[in-house]
């Protein structure tokens, strides 16, 4: 397994990306431990059985030698297959910045592992390199409106990711970027792989030709049950509340397989309640 993850993070950095969406790393400060897992609002509720899969994925993705070992197993090794290709950070006046990058890798199709790792990296560079530029815009209008600029308090960018689900036929995982300033804001992008077709996974696909009605009804029901028994609050459809799922309905993977659909913050609900998700059980 050591083995594996240095070929793939060899194969990682030798991604070509275009010049447009690079993005300056060469200056990173790279460290070998990652931070203690943050506290995010996705993450209330979760029952024991989903921490427990959690804290398995996490030694398994933060250490090469806890993927050795475990790859030996039958069962768990199977299951092993993203790893953290880099990590680094970045702390200046106008930033600081803290990416924790995976990448697919043992999954037996190198042309799933290079479209899935190169769709990552464009896709992190580019935020990155927009969330810097915003950076620099926020800390020239301090100054330019009178402040100081050693008195201006740095954006924080985070990005991270997690194993939701992996199996021998699915694998789904999320990567998130979080920026903070005076409050914070959270962007999810999904991946969901069938890894015995090599195709990425879509909700019809998994719960058949009448998924809209399906997901609309279990999301509808556990609207009003929340509501009713954890005073929760919903924005109305005058409100530009739920009316619906769409077909570009963002949704990853349980441990069970089930697809749980989640909508971001201030999407169908007050800020407060933060991002809020519904799982709704296979046929």
């Amino acid at each position: 397994m050591h083995e594996h993850w240095k070929e793939a993070k060899e194969r990682y950095e030798a991604i070509e990306i275009p010049e447009d969406l690079s993005f300056a790393t060469e200056s990173a400060v790279r460290r070998g431990n990652r931070r203690y897992l943050r506290r995010r609002t996705l993450r209330r509720g979760w029952g024991a059985g989903l921490a427990t899969c959690a804290c398995f994925c996490l030694l398994v993705n933060g250490s090469p030698a806890f993927a050795s070992a475990v790859s030996s197993l039958p069962v768990l090794g199977d299951l092993a297959r993203i790893v953290t290709v880099e990590q680094y950070q970045i702390n200046d006046r106008e930033h600081l910045i803290d990416v924790r990058l995976p990448a697919l890798t043992d999954t037996g199709n190198t042309d799933l592992e290079q479209r899935i790792n190169t769709e990552i990296r464009t896709r992190i560079d580019q935020v990155l390199a927009e969330a810097e530029e915003r950076a620099r815009e926020a800390r020239d209008a301090f100054v330019d409106t009178g402040g100081r600029a050693e008195d201006f308090t740095p954006i924080i960018i985070d990005v991270d990711y997690e194993v939701k689900c992996s199996n021998q036929q699915y694998l789904s995982f999320v990567i998130y970027k979080t920026e903070t300033l005076a409050s914070a804001y959270t962007e999810i992008y999904t991946y969901n792989l069938d890894l015995t077709t090599g195709t990425e996974l879509t909700l019809p696909g998994l719960l058949g030709p009448d998924w809209k009605e399906r997901c609309d009804q279990v999301i509808r029901d556990e609207m009003a049950r929340r509501t009713a028994e954890e005073d929760a609050v919903y924005f109305t459809q005058d409100q530009g509340g739920f009316s619906g799922v769409t077909d570009d309905q963002a949704f990853y993977l349980d441990a069970d397989g089930n697809p749980v659909l989640f909508f971001e913050k201030y999407e169908i609900a007050p800020g407060y309640m933060g991002i809020q998700s519904f799982s709704v059980p296979l046929p």
